[in-house]
């Protein structure tokens, strides 16, 4: 069982769900989730992604889990600090097996080198501008080998190291790594968060090439505003602020 203070106390098992995040948010609705309550299937027949993508998963080989939070601390104007919290979690999580060379590719997508290992989804319940639940759906490979020929660039643990992973120790690393994070939030350690996020920041200070608008541009990655929006600077030293139907990462 997971130790944590929050996160991981209360955790669902389903074999089939739709989506993890789906049911959690349905648990919100009838009032029957406690802050940390985690969502966690073996199957999911509609496992969702950014901009209403669908996240591929093949049956009981990976992480695919929802997290139910009540950040009731955090001011609305600073709601990508979420994001950046799961996302360094998750870094945390691959690094304590010893996995290098992670990047995070804006908004929240965790990537080994150029390839892609687990995907967020953040959303939000609020209220009055203020927060009421917030369901944080991840994406995690662990042991599928084989994926889609139409997810460009997967990778998983297992392809990563040849081993074979225990999927509920991964789960209590990963919820441990969480709840530290969290903390950390609560604590708003905002400076330390927004070092640590723009250090493992995909092209973060790298000219790279990007699809804005449709066109191919040149540009580096010099920040993130405070809405969560992603800063770019042209070769005139222009500043872009794009949002996810803007802009696409060239990799």
């Amino acid at each position: 069982m997971n130790t944590s203070k929050t996160i991981g106390n209360n955790i669902i098992y389903l074999t089939v769900i739709s989506s993890t995040n789906i049911y959690a948010s349905q648990l919100i609705k009838e009032n029957k989730a406690e802050e940390g309550t985690v969502v966690i299937a073996k199957k999911q027949t509609s496992g969702k992604g950014q901009a209403k993508n669908k996240w591929e998963s093949e049956d009981g080989k990976n992480l695919t889990i929802s997290i139910i939070l009540s950040p009731i601390f955090l001011p609305v104007e600073k709601q990508f600090f979420l994001s950046k919290t799961v996302s360094l979690a998750i870094i945390d999580f691959l690094r304590e097996l010893s996995i290098d060379n992670l990047f995070i590719k804006w908004p929240n997508d965790i990537y080994v080198g150029k390839r892609k290992i687990a995907g967020i989804l953040i959303e939000n319940s609020i209220l009055g501008g203020k927060y009421v639940n917030v369901v944080i759906g991840i994406g995690l490979n662990i042991n599928q080998t084989q994926f889609s020929k139409e997810i460009p660039n997967p990778v998983s643990l297992k392809l990563l190291s040849n081993k074979q992973y225990n999927i509920d120790d991964c789960l209590n690393i990963l919820l441990n790594k969480i709840e530290a994070r969290y903390e950390q939030l609560k604590s708003l350690k905002y400076s330390i968060i927004d070092n640590e996020y723009l250090n493992v920041l995909l092209n973060f200070n790298v000219w790279a090439n990007y699809l804005y608008n449709y066109k191919t541009i040149i540009a580096k990655v010099v920040g993130i505003n405070k809405y969560g929006k992603l800063l770019l600077e042209r070769k005139d030293n222009t500043i872009i602020e794009c949002d996810l139907k803007e802009i696409k990462f060239i990799i």
